[in-house]
C-alpha cells in the first residue's frame, strides 16, 4: 500500500449526513453524535396540519402577547384610580416584570417542550393564566397586583408562550418566517380587543368583573390551542439542561440575543406612555388617549405579517435591520409632534415599523439553528434575556420621566430611540460577520 493510501486510512472517519448536520469525528461527544438520530424528517413547509399549528399558535399570541401589549391601558387605570398613589414608574413595574417573568419561565419550558411534554405545558398554562387574571380582580394593593398579575400570570404565560413560537418552527422550512408572521399577528388583535374591553367595561361593570371575563375568554380559546398543536419531534429520552451556556459558545447566536435585549430595553416605551403623552403634550382628551394604545397595536398587525413576507425572500436579518434603523428615526420624529392627530398617525406607523422585532427574533434564532431537536432550549434562553431587556426599558424610561411635576418627555423618546439604533448596529455586525460587507446578499 502507497503512502497516500496509508495517510487516507490513517483520517479521522466524518460522516456529512447533509449539509446542516454536525459532524462525528473522534472529538465529538457521543451525546453530539446521536443527535441526528432525533432530527425529524424534513417539515412539510405547508398543508392542513402544518397550518393548524399556526391557527392555534394565534390563538396563543392573542392571550399572551395581546395581553402583555395591553398593559398601557392597566397602567392607565392603575395611575388614575386603583394604584393612584404609586409613581408611573413603580407601576411600569408590574407589566415590565410579568415580560420577565414570562420569558425566564421559557427557560424551563424549553427543555420541557423539547423532549415533547407539549399537552402538558399548555394545560397547566391555561390554568394558571386564567386563575391569575381572576386574582387580579380581588386585588387592592400593589403587592397584591404584583403577585397575581406579574408572578401568577406571567408563570402561566410562560408556559404557554414558547410552544407557539417552537412548534410553527417545525411544521416549515421557507415558509417559516410568513408562518411565525401569521401566528404573530395573533397579538396584534388580542391588543387591540383586550384593551378595548378594559376601557369600556370597566366603566359599566367595574375592573374585577372585566378581568375576570378576560380570564374566561382565555379559557375558552386556549381549548382550541389545546386540541390542534401537534409536535414533529417526538418525546427525546435524553436529559436536557435548563440552561445550557454551550449555546453562548455560538458567537452568532449570542450576539443576536444581546441585540434583542438592547431593542427591549426600548421598544415597549412607547406602549406604556403613548396615552399620557397624548394627553399632556399634544393636547388630546382622554377618550381619544383611551384608544391610542388599540390604535398602535393595530398598526402592528401589518407590521408582524408584511415584514415577514418580505423577509422570507430578501433575509431576515436584512429586514429587521431596515426597520431597526426606520424605528429609530420615528422616535426621535416624536420629539416634533405635538397634536392629537400627530400622535395618532404616529402610533399607527411606530406600532408597524417596531412590530417585526416581535415576529423576527424567532426565525432568527431557529435559522441560527442547525439541530432542530434544540430549538425550544434556544428560544427559551433567548426570550429569556429580552425579558431581561423589557424589565429593565420601562421602569428606566418612567424614571426619565420623572413626576408630573417635572416631565421630562424628550429624555424618554431620546432613550427609546437610541435603544433602537443601538440593537440594529449589534444586529448589522452579526450580518457582516456572516456575509461580509455585500449589500445585496439574502441574510
Amino acid at each position: 500500500m502507497d503512502s497516500k493510501a496509508q495517510q487516507h486510512d490513517s483520517e479521522p472517519l466524518t460522516i456529512h449526513k447533509d449539509s446542516n448536520a454536525l459532524q462525528a469525528s473522534p472529538d465529538t461527544p457521543s451525546s453530539e453524535k446521536q443527535q441526528d438520530d432525533s432530527q425529524p424528517p424534513s417539515p412539510p413547509n405547508g398543508g392542513f396540519m402544518a397550518w393548524l399549528q399556526v391557527a392555534g399558535a394565534w390563538t396563543i399570541m392573542f392571550n399572551v402577547l395581546g395581553l402583555l401589549n395591553s398593559y398601557g391601558q392597566f397602567q392607565n387605570i392603575y395611575e388614575t384610580d386603583l394604584l393612584k398613589n404609586e409613581s408611573a414608574s413603580t407601576i411600569a413595574w408590574i407589566g415590565s416584570a410579568q415580560f420577565l417573568v414570562c420569558y425566564l419561565v421559557c427557560i424551563f419550558t424549553g427543555p420541557l417542550l423539547d423532549t415533547g411534554y407539549l399537552h402538558l405545558l399548555l394545560g397547566i398554562g391555561t390554568v394558571v393564566t386564567a386563575f391569575g387574571l381572576m386574582m387580579v380582580s380581588l386585588c387592592h394593593s400593589y403587592y397584591q397586583f404584583f403577585l397575581a398579575q406579574t408572578i401568577v400570570t406571567g408563570i402561566g404565560f410562560g408556559l404557554i408562550f414558547l410552544p407557539a413560537s417552537s412548534v410553527v418552527s417545525q411544521w416549515f422550512s421557507t415558509r417559516t418566517p410568513l408562518a411565525i408572521g401569521i401566528s404573530v399577528t395573533g397579538s396584534s388583535i388580542g391588543a387591540v380587543i383586550y384593551p378595548i374591553i378594559l376601557q369600556r367595561l370597566t366603566g359599566r361593570i367595574g375592573f374585577a368583573w372585566t378581568v375576570r371575563i378576560m380570564g374566561f375568554m382565555v379559557l375558552g380559546t386556549m381549548l382550541f390551542a389545546s386540541a390542534v398543536m401537534r409536535v414533529r419531534v417526538g418525546k427525546n429520552p435524553r436529559k436536557r439542561k435548563v440552561i445550557d451556556l454551550r449555546h453562548f459558545r455560538d458567537k452568532h447566536y449570542l450576539i443576536a440575543c444581546l441585540s434583542f435585549f438592547v431593542n427591549f430595553l426600548g421598544l415597549y416605551v412607547f406602549y406604556y406612555f403613548i396615552s399620557l403623552y397624548a394627553t399632556e403634550v399634544a393636547g388630546a382628551d382622554q377618550n381619544l388617549a383611551n384608544y391610542l394604545l388599540p390604535i398602535l397595536n393595530a398598526g402592528s398587525f401589518f407590521g408582524r405579517l408584511i415584514p415577514n413576507w418580505i423577509a422570507g425572500r430578501y433575509g431576515l436579518m436584512n429586514v429587521q435591520i431596515i426597520f431597526g434603523v426606520i424605528s429609530g428615526a420615528l422616535a426621535f420624529a416624536l420629539l416634533g409632534i405635538k397634536t392629537p392627530g400627530g400622535v395618532v398617525a404616529f402610533a399607527v406607523v411606530y406600532g408597524f415599523v417596531s412590530a417585526p422585532y416581535v415576529s423576527l427574533p424567532i426565525p432568527i434564532v431557529t435559522s441560527l439553528s442547525p439541530d432542530k431537536s434544540v430549538w425550544a432550549t434556544r428560544l427559551g434562553m433567548s426570550f429569556a434575556i429580552i425579558g431581561l431587556g423589557a424589565l429593565i426599558g420601562s421602569p428606566v424610561a418612567g424614571a426619565i420621566l420623572g413626576d408630573s411635576n417635572n416631565r421630562n418627555w424628550t429624555g424618554l423618546i431620546v432613550w427609546c430611540g437610541v435603544m433602537f439604533f443601538a440593537s440594529t448596529a449589534i444586529l448589522t455586525t452579526l450580518r457582516t460577520m456572516k456575509v461580509g460587507f455585500k449589500l445585496f446578499v439574502k441574510a
